[in-house]
């Protein structure tokens, strides 16, 4: 028993040393004491921004990544594993004064391979993927230029492979925006993975960490813009430093949720995702958050990490 536990321990430990951040590339911090715990109840934005959605790519994951299947939901109607159809995206928010900005990074010309022809990602990585089930419609270089849009930055939901795919095309003086700890905190499973979301990044990005505070485990909300027409929403738990949008419109408002819920079922559920998941308890913090968020404003489309946006009827 005691040798059981000293091993346990010891296990932990290495871990616990081993552990490594998400990427190798230096990070810049955004250090703002302009944010708030809540969203406005009263929004009233000097412009609104032009809202925009991208499909690039359809694939599939497995749902128990997608899913806790585990949650009272899921077994009362018998969810189990499956291939699960998902989809890619990005989103263009268009302000009238600041220039144009993407939400994740969509997909590369060539991917998995790069301009030299090598792969992007490890072998080990690509063999969980299932790349052979990709289908790409769209790159987001190729999007870019044949609509002459000049990025002025990119805001990542979080820096999980599948939301970097299009990002070693972008240009280098670009920033690429990430939620508190995103980077900067140091998780086992990184050992596996910085290497491909080194090359996805890209050489020397324009890496720019969001810091809203001491604690990165709080919800945090901040006007980017400062005039009320998009608002970051800091969502701890999917991964450390993950990020939800509020995008007010005219006829209601965007509300995108980045990983926080993958899935339609999820959202309209109000179950968490699965083993994709870090830290499942602050997920669910975080998913209650952004329910009561669609529940307490004007909203006309959420908008699942991967699948398609759902209309909310609006409040009269």
């Amino acid at each position: 028993m005691v040798f059981k536990r000293f091993e346990f321990v010891s296990l932990c430990i290495l871990g616990f040393v081993l552990s490594c951040q998400v990427t190798s590339h230096n990070v810049k911090p955004y250090i703002s004491d302009k944010t708030s715990a809540t969203l406005p109840t009263s929004i009233k934005p000097n412009k609104y921004v032009e809202f925009q959605v991208v499909k690039v790519a359809d694939w599939e994951a497995s749902l128990d990544g997608l899913l806790d299947l585990d949650d009272p939901k899921a077994k009362a109607v018998g969810l189990k594993d499956r291939a699960e159809p998902i989809s890619i995206y990005f989103y263009l928010v268009k302000h009238p004064k600041f220039g144009t900005y993407m939400i994740d990074s969509g997909m590369g010309k060539n991917f998995p391979k790069g301009e030299d022809g090598k792969s992007l990602v490890s072998s080990i990585v690509e063999s969980q993927m299932h790349f052979d089930k990709l289908k790409v419609y769209e790159s987001t270089k190729t999007y870019l230029q044949n609509n002459q849009i000049d990025i002025k930055g990119i805001f990542f939901t979080h820096l999980h492979l599948d939301h970097t795919l299009g990002a070693y095309e972008i240009d280098r003086a670009v920033p690429f925006y990430v939620g508190p700890g995103e980077v900067t905190d140091k998780q086992f499973i990184n050992l596996f993975v910085q290497g491909s979301t080194d090359r996805l990044l890209g050489k020397n990005p324009n890496l720019v960490q969001f810091g809203f505070g001491k604690n990165t485990k709080e919800i945090s909300v901040f006007d980017f813009f400062g005039d009320q027409s998009f608002f970051v929403i800091s969502v701890p738990g999917h991964t450390p430093g993950s990020l939800a949008f509020y995008i007010p419109a005219k006829g209601g408002a965007h509300l995108v949720l980045g990983d926080t819920c993958h899935t339609q079922w999820g959202w309209k559920e109000g179950v968490i995702p699965g083993k994709f998941t870090s830290d499942p308890k602050l997920n669910r913090k975080s998913l209650d958050f952004l329910k009561e968020v669609a529940e307490t404003h004007e909203i006309q489309f959420v908008y699942p990490g991967h699948q398609d946006r759902i209309s909310t009827p609006l409040k009269k």
